[in-house]
């Protein structure tokens, strides 16, 4: 066998393994990407639900944790534990910004919890308005022209 010619096999053998290793790495890639998506989805569909928590990317219920209030409804304690834990985590101080911004984005999605809140409860209670009679007639008497 000549030098050229199996120079030219090692070459062909070598880029065949390499290519095999590179596709087989791509499909493993695109599995693993396609089950991260999956999973990423079903934490979001699952956690609420809600067009908020996609936005935000935390739960009322993380936010509780991590602000270590009771409930997503007591504004004072959310007050009190916020400014603790925003000035505990204060870069300037030795805190952690990654933390400190956790607080905040906290924070801000209860806020946004109770935005929500209060536009149900108006949507609702203008619902019940129309909803009600202007007047107590009999459905099959019209009202009186005035």
């Amino acid at each position: 066998m000549s030098a050229p010619k199996a120079i030219v096999q090692m070459l062909m053998t070598g880029t065949r393994i390499v290519g095999r290793a590179f596709s087989d790495a791509y499909k493993q890639a695109a599995v693993n990407s396609a089950a991260a998506r999956a999973a990423a989805g079903n934490m979001k569909a699952s956690a609420d639900g809600d067009r908020m928590t996609q936005a935000s990317g935390i739960t009322v219920e993380e936010s509780v944790k991590i602000l270590n209030i009771p409930d997503a409804d007591n504004k004072e304690e959310l007050a009190k534990k916020f400014e603790h834990l925003f000035n505990a985590n204060d870069p300037k101080q030795g805190g952690s910004i990654y933390l400190q911004s956790k607080v905040v984005r906290a924070r801000e999605r209860i806020e946004m919890h109770w935005a929500q809140e209060k536009l149900k409860a108006e949507q609702d209670l203008l619902a019940a308005a129309n909803e009600a009679p202007a007047e107590n007639h009999p459905p099959d008497v019209p009202p009186p022209k005035q």
